[in-house]
């Protein structure tokens, strides 16, 4: 079997699942050296990590700013190492407001550069369609209608399918397996709390979370905490509740649940595959939210609304995500329970079962084979 060496950078969580499921892929073709950043995924597939995705998370241009030496750091570093030990390939998973810059460096080395899940241009900064033609040699889509879109100006794009299909994973058999874990009795409605995968979002919306449960007793909750969460800090914004505490159960939480109060993310869209109403809420940085005004090119941040393009799900963001409006949007959703499981099962047969990272992994293989092929 012959060997691919690859750089691959993920920086956040669920780039890190993204990522580890298309290198197991890539696997199945060709032995493997693979370095760059990413987290516990891509870690134990043999990834020589640089950085991990704890230090290179940033939520926002807030953020993003207050981090920017330290990314101008990890960048040079990157680059650095891709010149010393030139790869085969360099693929950029997700994370689009580094990965696209570093994507130029690659491209002047003369390293072929593979982008896998395209940046929603979309949905905001259409520009980044400019950066996609000039510094990637193939750039793979989740979303069915993005390849003819990115075609049009130029870019080698090809559609493999959305990896959440199948990187859902439930582990609890039925409902009964779910309530015993819980300990929960069965006799009142579970809500399942979902805060985030980054540390500012939990303390942003957590307390919001706890607040409207104690307002509302009628039901019970168990909260999902992500392996990048410190699970101590969960359990002080918790204590004094009877909010139960979960770990690695998210994609349980999200099929057992009766309703879900959710971040804005990726998980989402895994909960409406799944089919279980929501309420998404949002909060980051003022100077983000003001310059998102100017940029953002949807009515919706959620992808549900997006897909839909219609209110399926409520978005309490900024100031709206607070106790008394998520009181509120849960009854609501109460009210209208069966038309919202309706339309969210639309969402997920918008999806054909198509195996994403097996996909990927086949394009990329066949372009590093046949690169002029591509272009």
């Amino acid at each position: 079997m012959e060997k691919l060496k690859l750089f691959i950078i993920a920086g956040e969580k669920s780039g890190d699942n993204h990522a580890s499921a298309l290198l197991s892929e890539i696997q199945k073709y060709a032995e493997t050296e693979v370095s760059g950043t990413g987290g516990a995924g891509l870690k134990a597939l043999g990834q020589k990590q640089f950085y991990d995705i704890n230090e290179m998370n940033a939520i926002g241009i807030d953020e993003a700013i207050r981090k920017l030496p330290f990314l101008l750091k990890v960048r040079d570093r990157l680059v650095a190492e891709i010149k010393q030990n030139r790869p085969d390939a360099v693929i950029l998973v997700d994370y689009p407001g580094f990965n696209l810059r570093f994507a130029r460096y690659a491209k002047e080395l003369g390293i072929p550069v593979i982008f896998y899940i395209s940046p929603t241009f979309w949905a905001w900064h259409y520009s980044r369609v400019k950066k996609l033609k000039q510094f990637c040699d193939l750039v793979l889509c989740i979303y069915p209608f993005e390849p003819e879109m990115l075609k049009k100006e130029g870019v080698n794009a090809v559609y493999v399918g959305n990896p959440l299909k199948k990187q859902i994973n439930i582990k609890c058999a039925d409902m009964s397996e779910f309530l015993a874990k819980g300990n929960f009795s069965g006799e009142k409605p579970v809500i399942g709390l979902l805060p985030g995968s980054r540390r500012r979002e939990v303390e942003s919306l957590l307390p919001v979370m706890v607040e409207t449960a104690k307002a509302l007793p009628m039901y019970d909750y168990v909260i999902g905490v992500a392996d990048t969460i410190d699970e101590g800090r969960v359990r002080e914004l918790i204590k004094g509740t009877q909010i139960r505490l979960a770990t690695g159960l998210t994609h349980d939480i999200m099929k057992y649940s009766h309703l879900l109060w959710i971040c804005s993310g990726t998980a989402t869209l895994e909960a409406a595959i799944i089919g279980t109403p929501m309420v998404l809420m949002y909060r980051t940085g003022a100077l983000t939210y003001a310059l998102g005004q100017f940029i953002v090119r949807t009515k919706y941040i959620g992808m549900p609304n997006i897909i839909m393009k219609k209110a399926v799900i409520p978005e309490l963001i900024q100031g709206d995500a607070n106790a008394r409006n998520l009181a509120n949007f849960t009854k609501k959703i109460e009210d209208s329970y069966e038309t919202v499981k309706a339309d969210l099962k639309t969402v997920g047969d918008y999806f054909p079962d198509t195996d994403a990272s097996a996909e990927a992994a086949k394009e990329i293989y066949s372009f590093l084979k046949n690169p002029s092929e591509g272009n």
